[in-house]
């Protein structure tokens, strides 16, 4: 599928495939795109084309690279878009900083692949209706 102004992105930066093939799996079959990054420095990259995107750094795997990229205030540049830090329990305590520098999301445990999807929805804008059966 190529990049056009309906379709949305989420570039995800781990240095150990996870999340990305997750929401690879959960955006099967949806206009939402998924690309993986090895290099914090390769996320805005991966995202030019695209109308709508949402960025994802594992925080945890990179501290000081991820650090210096929201400090450099390349993101904010470049283009607005919303970025979710995934961390843990030991970086818990730098969530307001990181929010200072720019993201929009953090998440200080993992939570599972339907909620991560839910939220990336919600940070790109999109909402999924719930349909009730009675």
């Amino acid at each position: 599928m190529s990049a056009n102004s309906f379709d949305s992105i989420v570039a995800v930066f781990e240095r150990q495939p996870c999340r990305g093939p997750e929401l690879q799996r959960q955006f099967d079959r949806t206009r939402i795109t998924v690309r993986e990054c090895r290099s914090v420095s390769d996320l805005l990259p991966s995202i030019s084309g695209f109308e709508s995107a949402l960025l994802v750094i594992d925080f945890d795997a990179a501290m000081l690279d991820c650090l210096n990229w929201l400090g450099s205030g390349e993101v904010n540049r470049s283009r607005h878009c919303p970025i979710i830090a995934c961390g843990s329990a030991d970086t818990m305590d730098l969530e307001w900083l990181l929010r200072e520098a720019g993201i929009t999301a953090f998440l200080p445990d993992v939570i599972s692949g339907d909620e991560f999807a839910r939220l990336c929805r919600s940070q790109l804008g999109l909402v999924q209706k719930r349909i009730e059966i009675r």
